[in-house]
């Protein structure tokens, strides 16, 4: 007989004015990247929410950038042996002060919306509400939890990294709490991210006397890009995009510097390396050109691996008694997921309500999706 869920769809739709309550809350509280008294305002509300669920909560400053949260969560005394399930959420949005004059939060027909609310504060809420649901009927997470609120996600993640990096090795599985992929789907792939700055440093002249006396920075960068264009790998999924290029004083001046910067992005660790060695192998076209590359790894893959498959059979199981199919679904964008997954933890991503719009003013949740996702939420965090 399969194991029961102790919260049901309908006890978490009996809830659902309270998730709108505290998802407002959130969302009516702007917490853009790097605002340090924004995100310390959005934090003391997601403090007040774990309490509540029964949590002791942890501050950790980040300086600069605001506070990331560490909720612990007792386990049942039958596992105390056992290490706790790790679950990431992140705080900060994509959006400046002031777009929710824009954009307020409101609820239109089956739609939340509201800046943040799709990426990531509904799966944040959903997941607190399933702790208090669980609380209620005396229940608890199997073998307990740490809850870690971010405050950096959306700008990469450099202050948090060391802290993930520590409670995945101290954990043994980890859940992720950014939204779904289209049509609920959890993400058990997403693609590893790395950028990196080419600078070409050439030879200045003056454009109308003696241009040949110069070697040009720009026009070194523009054979470069197309270089570089030409390595995107389809099949091996590895994919090279020159974002953003700088150059020159004048127009009447052959340029002396230029620069780009390329995101990188790559399914497999072996494929990363392959893209990194792409990189190092460029010569300048022009011998007078100098090229330095810089680069940084962001984030790994989350690569889906033995373990991280089992893990995702087992959610399976816990959709399928709460009533859904949970689908399965991978992405070229990168979540905090994948650092914990590189750090070697099994990681199950886009746990989160189902929705759309991510980064932009169309962001909504879909309102049926959020009680069967608390309530899968809930069994989640009992059963696994």
């Amino acid at each position: 007989m399969k194991p029961a869920t102790q919260v049901a769809e309908a006890d978490a739709r009996a809830r659902l004015g309270e998730f709108l309550e505290l998802l407002r809350a959130l969302v009516e509280t702007e917490s853009p990247s790097r605002d340090e008294a924004a995100l310390g305002r959005v934090a003391r509300i997601v403090e007040e929410a774990v309490l509540q669920a029964g949590g002791r909560v942890e501050a950790i400053p980040a300086p600069g950038l605001g506070l990331h949260l560490l909720g612990r969560f007792s386990g049942e005394s039958s596992a105390k042996h056992e290490k706790p399930l790790l679950v990431l959420a992140h705080m900060d949005t994509v959006h400046p002060a002031g777009t929710l004059d824009r954009f307020p939060f409101k609820i239109v027909g089956d739609r939340i919306q509201g800046p943040g609310a799709y990426d990531m504060k509904a799966g944040l809420a959903a997941g607190l509400v399933a702790l208090r649901l669980l609380a209620e009927k005396g229940r608890r997470p199997r073998s307990g939890a740490l809850f870690l609120f971010t405050c950096d996600e959306e700008i990469g993640s450099p202050d948090s990294r060391p802290l993930i990096e520590t409670k995945a090795k101290a954990t043994r599985a980890g859940l992720v709490l950014e939204p779904s992929a289209p049509g609920g789907a959890a993400k058990t792939r997403r693609k590893g991210a790395a950028e990196y700055t080419l600078d070409i440093v050439g030879r200045p002249a003056h454009a109308g006397i003696e241009p040949e006396a110069g070697a040009s920075a720009i026009h070194e960068i523009a054979r470069q890009v197309e270089r570089i264009s030409c390595m995107n790998d389809s099949d091996a999924g590895a994919t090279f995009n020159a974002g953003l290029i700088r150059g020159g004083t004048r127009a009447n001046v052959v340029a002396e510097e230029a620069s780009c910067a390329i995101d990188v992005r790559f399914w497999t660790t072996a494929e990363g390396e392959r893209a990194d060695a792409a990189l190092r192998s460029l010569a300048p076209v022009d011998p007078r050109c100098a090229l330095h590359l810089r680069s940084g790894v962001n984030r790994g893959p989350l690569e889906k691996t033995p373990a991280s498959a089992q893990l995702f059979d087992r959610a399976c199981r816990v959709a399928r008694d709460v009533g859904f199919v949970l689908g399965e679904a991978e992405t070229g964008g990168a979540s905090d997921g994948n650092i914990a997954s590189a750090a070697g933890l099994a990681v199950l991503d886009g746990l989160g309500p189902d929705g759309g719009g991510a980064h932009s003013l169309a962001e909504h949740v879909l309102l049926d999706d959020v009680p069967r996702r608390i309530a899968f939420l809930a069994g989640l965090f009992e059963r696994l």
